[in-house]
C-alpha cells in the first residue's frame, strides 16, 4: 500500500473531488441526450449534442498537457472543474438547443483539461511504486460514479425535471473544484520557456514516436474494445430477443465483476509489472466479443457480458499507468496530452466502428473486427511494448 500520509493526501486532493465529478459528470451524459431530445424532438441532434461533447475531449486533450506544464496541476484540476461547473449551470438556465451543443462542446474541454491534470498531479502526489493501486483506485471511483450518477441524473429529472438534474450536476462539481482548491498541493511547474509552443509537441511526437506507435496502439486497441462493448452487448440483446430491463440486468453485472476487479488489477501492476494486467484483460476482452456472436438467448449473452465485465476489470488503470511510466519526466504533461488524445480516439472509435460495420454489414462482423484489432493489440504488446514497470523500480 501507498504510505498512510500520500493515502490521506489523495483522499482529500484526488479521491473525493473525482466520486464527485465521476457522479456528476456520468449523470449528465445520461441527461444530456434526453435533453437535447426532449428540446428539439429530434434523435440526430441528440446524437450530435453527445458527439460535440466527446470531440470537445478530442481537440483539450493536447493543449490540456501545455497548459497543466505551464500552469500547474492544481491551477488546472481546479480551472476544469470550475470552467464545467459554469457551464452545467448554463446548461440548466438555458434551454436553447444550439446553446446547449455549444455548452457541450466546451465542457468536453473543461473534463479533458481535469483528467489530464489529475493524471499529472498523481504522477508526483504518488509514489511512483503505488502509481497501478492509486490509478485504479481513480478508476474505481469512476465506476462507482456510473453507478450512482445515472440513477441520480434520470431521478431528479424525472420527478423535478431537466433544469435541476444540470444545476444538481453543477453544484456537485463546483464542489469537487472547492476540495481541489482547499486541499489539493500546489506544485511549481517545471516548464520550459516553450511549454505552450505547438513546436514542442511536434518535437515530443518526433522523439516518441516508436512509443506512441506501439505502446500507443495498444492504448488505442484497449480503449476501443472498451467502449465497443457497451454498445454491442446492448445490440446483440435486442437481436436475441431480450427486453430492455433484462439487458439492463445482465449489464448490471457485467458492472459489477468490473468494480469488484479495481483495486486488485492495481496491485497487481504494481507487484508484478504491467503486462500481467495488460495482456491477460486484451486477451478476456477478446474472448468475450467473440462469444457475442454466439449468444442466442439470456444466459448465453450473461456470459459474454460477464467475461467482458471480467476483461475491463482487470484492465483497470493499464492506460494511464502506461503513459505515466513512459512519459519523459521534463515534458510529462505535454506527452500525456498526446497519449491520452490516442486513448481516446480508440474510445470515441469504438462505437464509432461497431455502428459502421453494423450498419454495413452486421453486428457478428462488427464484434469479430473489433476483436481482430484487439488480437493485435495483444501482439504489439508482447513483442513491441517492454515491462515499464522494471524501468521505475530501476529508478526508484
Amino acid at each position: 500500500m501507498p504510505p498512510s500520509s500520500s493515502r490521506g493526501q489523495l483522499l482529500s486532493s484526488v479521491y473525493v473531488p473525482s466520486l464527485l465529478m465521476a457522479i456528476s459528470n456520468q449523470g449528465t451524459l445520461l441527461v444530456l441526450p434526453l435533453y437535447a431530445l426532449y428540446l428539439t424532438d429530434d434523435p440526430a441532434f441528440a446524437a450530435l449534442v453527445v458527439g460535440l461533447r466527446g470531440l470537445g475531449v478530442l481537440l483539450l486533450d493536447v493543449p490540456a498537457g501545455m497548459i497543466t506544464a505551464r500552469f500547474g496541476d492544481k491551477s488546472v484540476m481546479f480551472g476544469g472543474l470550475a470552467c464545467n461547473a459554469i457551464l452545467l449551470l448554463g446548461i440548466a438556465l438555458w434551454s436553447d438547443p444550439w446553446v446547449l451543443a455549444v455548452l457541450s462542446l466546451i465542457q468536453g474541454g473543461g473534463t479533458a483539461a481535469w483528467f489530464l491534470a489529475r493524471q499529472s498531479y498523481l504522477y508526483d502526489a504518488a509514489p511512483a511504486s503505488a502509481w497501478g493501486r492509486a490509478i485504479a483506485a481513480v478508476a474505481g471511483i469512476n465506476r462507482i460514479g456510473a453507478f450512482i450518477g445515472p440513477l441520480a441524473g434520470g431521478a431528479v429529472a424525472e420527478w423535478l425535471g431537466y433544469s435541476f438534474a444540470f444545476f444538481g450536476a453543477s453544484v456537485l462539481t463546483a464542489l469537487a473544484a472547492l476540495v481541489v482548491l482547499l486541499f489539493a498541493r500546489a506544485v511549481r511547474p517545471e516548464a520550459a520557456p516553450d511549454a505552450l509552443r505547438a513546436s514542442l509537441i511536434l518535437r515530443i511526437v518526433r522523439e516518441c514516436a516508436q512509443v506512441f506507435a506501439t505502446a500507443g496502439f495498444v492504448a488505442l486497441a484497449i480503449q476501443l474494445m472498451r467502449t465497443a462493448r457497451q454498445l454491442l452487448v446492448p445490440l446483440f440483446g435486442t437481436l436475441v430477443g431480450l427486453d430492455a430491463a433484462t439487458i439492463g440486468f445482465i449489464y448490471s453485472l457485467s458492472a459489477l465483476l468490473d468494480v469488484s476487479l479495481a483495486y486488485p488489477s492495481g496491485v497487481v501492476m504494481d507487484r508484478w509489472g504491467r503486462r500481467w494486467t495488460g495482456i491477460p484483460c486484451m486477451i478476456v476482452f477478446i474472448l468475450g466479443l467473440s462469444l457475442l456472436p454466439l449468444a442466442e438467448g439470456f444466459y448465453s449473452l450473461l456470459a459474454a457480458a460477464l467475461v467482458l465485465g471480467f476483461g475491463n476489470g482487470i484492465s483497470t488503470g493499464i492506460v494511464m499507468v502506461l503513459g505515466m511510466d513512459l512519459a519523459p519526466r521534463e515534458t510529462r504533461n505535454q506527452f500525456l496530452g498526446v497519449w491520452r488524445l490516442i486513448s481516446d480516439v480508440g474510445g470515441v472509435g469504438g462505437p464509432m466502428l461497431a455502428g459502421l460495420l453494423t450498419g454495413a454489414a452486421s453486428l457478428t462482423l462488427a464484434s469479430y473486427a473489433v476483436a481482430g484489432i484487439g488480437a493485435v493489440g495483444v501482439v504489439v504488446f508482447l513483442l513491441l511494448v517492454p515491462e515499464t514497470q522494471q524501468e521505475i523500480d530501476g529508478s526508484a
